[in-house]
């Protein structure tokens, strides 16, 4: 905190107008808020909100948002063959990539600083607080499951690195949006939903041996941006504590009645080790 004083006692000073003309990140920071004040006083650029983030990139946010994704995918299986270690060397290969594919400067510049030779354990601390805020907040990233996803998938690291890539980021990665779900949403996803597992059971019921099974886990891998669209229903489904109308009552029946007969065949397909195929295994866990 005794970092954070002088910009505190300098801000109470300035007038009203200079006040409104702090970003909510830095307003957040001289409030003592958190992870901002601990950002501010190690020295490190303060993430932006997201609804910054999203007026000064414009149309680009998107394509940043999936750049960002491709990025942590990379570091991720990266580390991965690196005994789970984040090493600088990595910090510095992933930063050089994000530059290429169109993520934030921001990005690219925590990982840079994270990468330096002389780093203290408080600026560490601080940098991987602001680096967590920029990807799961400012853009919506959901890190754990990249991680997951990673830990999941059994293959040589050549092999792991580039299923991974190959994969559609785009519409993977996303944390459950907040608040309530929009009227007529939850029909629409459940709907989809049964679609989506419908087509799940189908191809998964076509697997015999490794090669089908291999095959199978490309033939879902079009299925994961769908399924990505109903996370919001999924999670208030999840809760227990919804009221249903009728029409969504019958969704719900018809939803429930192909995921018994999905279980059934997972339950098939898990006994027998998926014919040692943790590409399908690893799709299939992402479908759940």
């Amino acid at each position: 905190m005794r970092g954070l004083l002088p910009a505190l006692i300098l801000v109470a000073s300035l007038p009203l107008a200079a006040w409104e003309a702090l970003s909510p990140s830095e307003l957040a920071a001289v409030q003592g808020a958190e992870p901002f004040a601990t950002v501010l006083e190690a020295g490190v650029p303060l993430p932006p909100s997201r609804s910054d983030a999203r007026c000064s990139a414009g149309w680009r946010y998107a394509l940043e948002r999936s750049a960002l994704k491709l990025a942590m995918v990379y570091r991720t299986s990266r580390a991965k063959a690196e005994r789970n270690r984040i090493t600088p060397e990595n910090n510095r290969i992933t930063a050089k990539l994000a530059r290429t594919c169109g993520t934030p400067e921001l990005f690219c510049h925590y990982l840079e600083m994270l990468a330096e030779d002389t780093l203290s354990p408080r600026r560490n601390y601080a940098l991987n607080q602001a680096l967590n805020y920029l990807l799961q907040e400012t853009y919506g990233i959901d890190t754990l499951q990249i991680r997951l996803v990673s830990e999941t998938l059994q293959l040589a690291p050549a092999d792991h690195m580039l299923y991974l890539l190959k994969m559609p980021v785009y519409g993977m990665y996303d944390r459950v949006p907040q608040g309530a779900l929009p009227p007529g949403r939850l029909l629409d996803d459940v709907q989809i939903m049964t679609d989506v597992l419908r087509r799940a059971d189908q191809e998964l019921r076509k697997v015999h041996d490794r090669a089908s099974a291999e095959a199978a886990a490309l033939a879902l891998q079009p299925l994961l941006p769908l399924w990505n669209t109903t996370r919001q229903s999924r999670h208030h489904l999840q809760q227990g504590q919804m009221k249903f109308s009728p029409a969504e009552n019958m969704a719900l029946h018809l939803l429930n009645s192909t995921m018994s007969r999905l279980v059934e065949t997972r339950l098939a397909l898990h006994a027998i080790q998926w014919h040692g195929s943790t590409c399908l295994q690893t799709i299939d866990e992402l479908l759940r």
